[in-house]
């Protein structure tokens, strides 16, 4: 029994000696870790790619852009236009009638307004008595006109028939002279053929006076026939001057700047409103100077209004500047000035280019209208 229990005894050693071995792993080298997958290296050269890959499409963005900007050259600093005429009265007196009111629309021929005729009609009434009082002259001087050509006629045949006259006295004188000196003949006889010579000179004289008396007499007609197409073209101003005391519009437009009121007194000196244009729109855009060589005229052009930006119309380039004001250079009449400067940057000089809009809406378009103008080049015509 006593070796059972030694045996018993010495029994748990063994599960004291496990103890150490569950803790001696510590001390050992780590155990390697599970390596990655491998799909974590594809998402880095993936996100590398997508980059480059925008990266790229922006570039070819910008110079698409770049090209597209080149070759067609757009500016938003543009206005709408159209033509403004003052209507100026080619006739004074006062205003006695007054059709329009300010912006109203007008078609050609309708009445603007009307100045008062009454000096006008009585302008017309004096031409025409002038000119009644004439025809009767003519038709008198008409009248006693054949009786004053036969009258020229025999005042012509009396200077003919004293110059006839004249010719031979003379010839006589001329045949006697030198037979004076070889005592051929007397001196009595030399004296009387001088006499005879001074006496038909005289007669011619006398009858060339009537002839030019019956020669004017004659002519009186054809003075006053020369009289009557100024006659004529008086009573015509007159009757013109008064058909100017009704104003009407020449062409369709729009009535512009109206301050003035029945009674007032005009004249052709400054106009009495303005009158718009709305016939024919275009538009006056500024390219930057380097930007002209793109641009030609006839090129197509899309236009928008910055008051309808949806809507697009249609033009051409009528024609490209060739004048500006320089800076500093002294106003110079008729030549656009243009300002080179922006928020104290000196920019490039712009020339204005006039485009003439195919399509107008005369709804939308107004004069000074801000706009945009796209040249684009033949090739990328579109219809509205």
């Amino acid at each position: 029994m006593a070796d059972r229990t030694a045996t018993i005894q010495h029994a748990p050693e063994p599960a004291a000696e496990a103890e150490p071995k569950v803790a001696a792993p510590s001390t050992s080298p780590p155990a390697p870790s599970p390596p990655r997958p491998a799909s974590t290296h594809g998402g880095k050269a993936f996100a590398t790619l997508l980059s480059l890959l925008i990266v790229a499409a922006a570039i070819a963005l910008v110079l698409y852009v770049w090209d597209v900007t080149e070759q067609n050259p757009r500016t938003d600093d543009a206005v709408a236009r159209a033509n403004v005429v003052g209507i100026i009265p080619r006739v004074q007196g006062p205003i006695i009638k007054l059709h329009v009111v300010d912006n109203q629309a007008v078609k050609a021929g309708d009445p603007l307004f009307e100045i008062d005729p009454e000096d006008y009609e009585l302008a017309v009434e004096k031409a025409k008595s002038n000119l009644a009082a004439l025809d009767q002259e003519i038709e008198v001087a008409r009248a006693q006109d054949k009786e004053l050509e036969f009258t020229v006629k025999v005042m012509q045949s009396g200077v003919q028939r004293a110059q006839m006259q004249l010719k031979q006295a003379e010839d006589s004188l001329d045949r006697l002279e030198p037979l004076l000196k070889k005592n051929f003949t007397t001196a009595e006889q030399v004296d009387v053929a001088r006499t005879a010579r001074d006496i038909a000179a005289t007669a011619v004289e006398t009858e060339q006076e009537h002839l030019n008396q019956a020669e004017v007499a004659v002519s009186k007609l054809q003075t006053l026939m020369a009289q009557r197409p100024g006659l004529v073209a008086s009573l015509k101003l007159a009757e013109l001057e008064l058909s100017y005391c009704k104003v009407t519009a020449p062409f369709d437009g729009r009535v512009v700047d109206l301050n003035i009121s029945e009674g007032a007194h005009v004249g052709p000196l400054l106009p009495v409103f303005s009158l718009l244009d709305t016939r024919h729109w275009y538009v006056v855009a500024n390219f930057r100077e380097a930007e002209i060589r793109h641009i030609a005229t006839g090129q197509p052009v899309e236009v928008y209004l910055l008051s309808a930006p949806q809507e697009r119309f249609r033009g051409k380039v009528q024609g490209i500047g060739w004048a500006v004001q320089p800076d500093g250079e002294v106003d110079l009449k008729g030549v656009p000035y243009i300002k080179r400067e922006l928020n104290w940057v000196h920019i490039a000089q712009r020339f204005p280019v006039r485009i003439e809009v195919e399509n107008p809406d005369p709804n939308l378009f107004r004069m000074g209208a801000s706009a945009v103008a796209i040249v684009k080049k033949e090739s990328d015509r579109s219809g509205r």
